[in-house]
Parts: C-alpha cells; structure tokens; sequence
C-alpha cells in the first residue's frame, strides 16, 4: 500500500516544501515602513496555491479510486505548472536584480514547483494508464 502512494507522498513533500518555504526560507522582499513591494504579493500568491497543491496531494494519498487519483495528479501539475510563472511574469517582482525577490524566492519557486509539476505530470499519465486498465 505505501509504495503505491510514494509518488502522493513524494507530491505533498513537494507542496507543502512550497508553501512553507514561501513564507519562511525564500521568502521575498519584506515589507518598509509597513508598505510592502510587488514581490511581497508574488509570495502570497505562492503561498496561497501552495495550500491548494497541498491539500490535493492530501486527497491523493488519502483516495483509493486510481482515477480520481489521476485527476487529483493532472490537477497538481496543471497548478504546479502555473505557480511557475507568477513570480516577475504574473506579478513584477522588485525592479532590482540584486534583490532577494529575484536571487531567492524566484529560483526556488521555479525549481519546487518545475519539479513537482514533472512529478506530479508523470504520476498523472500512468494513473490514466492504470485506471483504464480496470
């Protein structure tokens, strides 16, 4: 049983890594004066989808149906794919590329979420596989 959910389980790691680490580790700029920049509101965006990719990859786990499994899968990496392109694409991030924004919080959002999307893709494809089969 707990091998067939290691790809859930690995996608929830993913995730919730995203959704922490957004707000924690490379996290953006911070706020001046009580005023915060455009990037602060790129981090809230990640953060927020992040919940949202977490709580599917929950439900992934949690759900014995392989089909409802594949969709939860095709729903993480169509999300992953998104949350991509959110910082400095979506939202401006700070107009200096020194910043934190653009050393930090961007490489690390593109390389969790690029990852979780490849995983989360792969998991989805072989789901549709294995639930036409049944």
């Amino acid at each position: 049983m707990m091998k067939k959910n290691i790809p859930g389980i690995a996608e929830f790691i993913l995730a919730a890594l995203l959704t922490v680490g957004s707000v924690t580790v490379f996290k953006a700029c911070g706020g001046h004066d009580g005023k915060f920049m455009a990037c602060h509101w790129a981090q809230n965006s990640v953060t927020l989808i992040g919940i949202v990719i977490t709580l599917l990859a929950l439900l992934r786990i949690i759900l014995k149906n392989r089909g409802v499994k594949a969709g939860l899968a095709a729903g993480v990496f169509l999300i992953s794919v998104s949350v991509i392109f959110i910082p400095n694409n979506v939202i401006s991030l700070c107009m200096m590329d020194s910043m934190r924004c653009h050393t930090t919080f961007r490489p690390a959002v593109t390389v969790i979420a690029s990852v979780l999307a490849a995983l989360a893709g792969a998991d989805s494809i072989l789901g549709i596989i294995k639930a036409g089969r049944e």
